[in-house]
């Protein structure tokens, strides 16, 4: 078993691991959540490297962190998303690209195994834990976040089902996307300051510098 720690945009410790047997992925996602933010377990063995987050879900950063790994440029499969995932490496700066299907209804915006609630930054609404399990089942998604926002600048908050965890994360690549398409934003500013760039339609593409641990 190897386990690596990355970060994305200065941000969201993401940790990734191969070769590891089933039986032991409860207790190593619980041990690695008292050091990260968000687990992935990796596989190179097939056709197409695969990545599948802790909950199923579909996790931007960590598809950017795995596919850092991988040469100059290629596919992957990521868990929750439809379609294969097209990704270049250039001067420390990952980039991905896949066909996206998504919905918006007002201020929530679906993506493939992910949504998000958007509020303005001094919003009264009330975001917790019990809220997000709650949207998460309205919509039958693995996960679910918020994004406060002011201006460029986000404030992330994410709700995995599968190991109930929500975290206050310091970047946030679905988050990202969720405010661009909600109001066009391209350049998102993460918590940590630095930035995740996201353009396109159906087809999106987003890139952030990563970084090892």
């Amino acid at each position: 078993m190897f386990v690596q720690t990355f970060l994305v945009a200065g941000g969201n410790s993401t940790a990734l691991v191969a070769d590891c047997p089933d039986s032991r992925k409860p207790a190593l996602i619980s041990s690695l959540l008292e050091q990260v933010e968000q687990v992935g377990f990796v596989d190179q063995a097939g056709d197409l490297p695969r990545i599948r987050m802790m909950g199923g879900e579909f996790c931007i950063n960590a598809t950017l962190a795995f596919a850092s790994t991988l040469g100059t440029s290629g596919s992957l499969i990521a868990s929750g998303a439809e379609h294969p995932v097209s990704f270049t490496n250039t001067g420390g700066v990952t980039a991905i690209r896949m066909s996206m299907a998504w919905r918006k209804h007002g201020n929530i915006v679906l993506l493939e195994g992910i949504g998000f609630i958007l509020l303005e930054k001094h919003s009264s609404e009330q975001i917790d834990k019990k809220r997000l399990s709650a949207l998460c089942r309205n919509f039958d998604l693995p996960a679910f976040g918020a994004i406060l926002f002011e201006n460029d600048a986000i404030t992330p908050y994410v709700y995995v089902a599968g190991v109930d965890s929500c975290v206050r994360e310091t970047a946030c690549g679905s988050g990202s996307v969720a405010l661009y398409l909600h109001n066009g934003t391209s350049l998102v500013r993460q918590p940590t300051g630095q930035f995740i760039t996201v353009s396109g339609d159906r087809e999106i593409q987003i890139s952030a510098r990563v970084t090892v641990m």
